[in-house]
């Protein structure tokens, strides 16, 4: 078993919900427990941390420097579906490999539908600032539902 130190840099970091243009009135929302959530993998996600315990804020807004040496010298804007209040937890994956996280991101019905720019986010996220964001896809949520748990539990 890999022992973990969370260096996670939350400084300037508000745990604060910014809208994403998801509303109750849209044609496709799907309001759970007062959030409106833009995808039905969101919304399943949310209620399997709900039961897990697992306390978070939906959509919380990182504004990112890019890397020196990147030709887009604009800041980059990543709101993760879940962070977990800073909040560092182990995943351990279906192989057995353990990493540490600070939140998911639901993208896409299958593992390889995530995108290039999806995973671009991902990784400046967790290399300017130590915080790691797991991408996890609609399917793994569903089969993860009718276990009722999700592989991880807190770094203690």
């Amino acid at each position: 078993m890999a022992k973990f130190v969370d260096a996670a840099d939350w400084s300037g970091v508000p745990l604060k919900s910014h809208d994403v243009g998801t509303r109750a009135n849209r044609k496709h929302s799907y309001p759970f427990g007062g959030v409106c959530y833009a995808t039905e993998g969101e919304m399943l996600l949310a209620k399997l941390l709900i039961e897990m315990g697992v306390p978070f804020t939906p959509n919380v807004q990182f504004v990112l420097k890019p890397p020196p040496g990147r030709r887009s010298r604009t800041d980059v804007i990543f709101v993760p579906d879940f962070i977990f209040n800073k909040q560092a937890y182990i995943w351990t994956d279906e192989n057995g490999r353990e990493e540490l996280i600070h939140g998911l991101e639901a993208k896409g019905m299958n593992p390889d539908q995530f995108t290039a720019k999806g995973r671009a986010k991902v990784r400046l996220l967790r290399e300017t600032r130590g915080i790691n964001v797991r991408l996890i896809s609609t399917k793994e949520i569903r089969a993860y539902l009718r276990s009722g748990t999700l592989p991880m539990r807190p770094l203690k």
